[in-house]
C-alpha cells in the first residue's frame, strides 16, 4: 500500500470517527435539552395565548368576566387595566398563572396589607375562569388586531363643528350633506378616524382584504411663460420636471424652471392640517362626525 493511499485511508477514518463522535454529541444534546426543558416548564411563563396558541374557551372568558367584573372592577377597573388596584393585564403573576395555580391563593387569602379583602368563597372553577378571563385580556392587547377600543367618542360636536367650518377649513371640499351624508354609519369610530387623518389607502387595508376604492387621480396645471395654461392628470413631479396626461391623452412633459405648477391632489389639505391638529381636535372632529348618521 502506497504511502498516500495509507494517509486517504486514515483521512476517511478520521472524518467517519468524527461524524460518529459529532452524531453522539448531538444526541446528547438534543437528550440533555429535552430533560432541560422538562424540568423548567413550570418555571417559564405561558405565552402561547399571546401568540395565538392555544384557543381560549370563550365560554370560560364570560364566566370569568362575570365573576371579576362585580368582584374585582372596583379595584382593577372592569378591564383589568387597574384602578385603585394594579393592572392586571400586565401582572407577571397572571402572566405565569395556569387556570389559577399562581393568582388562586392570593384571591383566596387576599392581600390586607394592601387592601385587598379575601374571596375565600369562590371554587377553584371560577377562579380557573377569572384566569381564562385576564388571559383573553393579555391577549387582546397583545394582538392589534384584536385589540378592542373603547371610548373613542370623548369630544364635544359642537366644537368639531366649529371647526369643521372654520379653523379646520374641512367644509372647502366636504360637505355633511353631501360626501359626508350618513358617513358615521358606514364606518365603525377608529376607521372613521383612520380615515379622517390618513385618507389614502395604507397596508391594513390590504392586509385585511378590504374593498379599496382606487384614489382620484392627482390633477395638476401648468402656467407657461406665454400664459397659456395646460391642465391633466399628473404624472411625474420632482424637482426639474413636471409631466402629465392631458384630456386628449397625450403625454406632456416641462421644465419647472420654465413653468408654473399647480397640484390639485385632494389628500394635500388632510396632510397639511395633520401636523396642527391637537388631540382636542381630533377628538371633537370625530365626535361630530359621529353624529353624521
Amino acid at each position: 500500500m502506497t504511502i498516500s493511499r495509507i494517509c486517504r485511508c486514515a483521512k476517511a477514518g478520521g472524518v467517519l470517527l468524527f461524524a460518529a463522535s459529532l452524531s453522539a454529541w448531538q444526541a446528547d444534546q438534543v437528550a440533555g435539552a429535552d430533560k432541560g426543558k422538562k424540568a423548567d416548564e413550570k418555571e417559564r411563563p405561558d405565552l402561547s395565548a399571546l401568540m395565538g396558541g392555544p384557543h381560549l374557551d370563550a365560554a370560560a372568558v364570560e364566566r370569568g368576566r362575570k365573576i371579576f367584573v362585580p368582584g374585582c372592577g372596583f379595584c382593577h377597573g372592569n378591564d383589568a387595566h387597574g384602578k385603585s388596584g394594579p393592572d392586571l393585564v400586565r401582572s407577571a403573576l397572571v402572566l405565569h398563572d395556569s387556570k389559577g395555580d399562581t393568582i388562586g391563593p392570593v384571591i383566596r387569602d387576599g392581600r390586607p396589607d394592601r387592601g385587598m379583602p379575601a374571596f375565600a368563597s369562590l371554587s377553584a372553577e371560577q377562579i380557573a375562569d377569572i384566569s381564562t378571563f385576564l388571559h383573553s385580556r393579555a391577549a387582546d392587547v397583545s394582538n392589534r388586531f384584536a385589540y378592542k377600543i373603547g371610548d373613542l367618542i370623548t369630544g364635544d360636536p359642537r366644537k368639531g363643528a366649529a371647526f369643521f367650518s372654520g379653523e379646520g377649513h374641512c367644509n372647502q371640499c366636504h360637505s355633511p350633506s353631501g360626501d359626508l351624508a350618513h358617513v358615521a354609519g358606514k364606518y365603525e369610530p377608529v376607521e372613521l378616524q383612520r380615515r379622517m387623518l390618513y385618507p389614502a389607502p395604507n397596508m391594513i387595508d390590504l392586509f385585511l382584504g378590504r374593498a379599496v376604492k382606487p384614489p382620484a387621480p392627482t390633477k395638476v396645471t401648468v402656467r407657461l411663460p406665454s400664459g397659456q395654461e395646460v391642465s391633466g392628470t399628473l404624472d411625474h413631479l420632482d424637482e426639474f420636471t413636471v409631466s402629465l396626461h392631458d384630456s386628449s391623452g397625450w403625454y406632456r412633459s416641462f421644465a419647472r424652471e420654465d413653468v408654473k405648477v399647480d397640484i390639485q391632489d385632494p389628500r394635500a389639505a388632510h396632510e397639511a392640517l395633520l401636523p396642527k391638529l391637537t388631540d382636542d381636535d381630533m377628538h371633537n372632529m370625530l365626535a361630530y362626525l359621529e353624529t353624521l348618521k
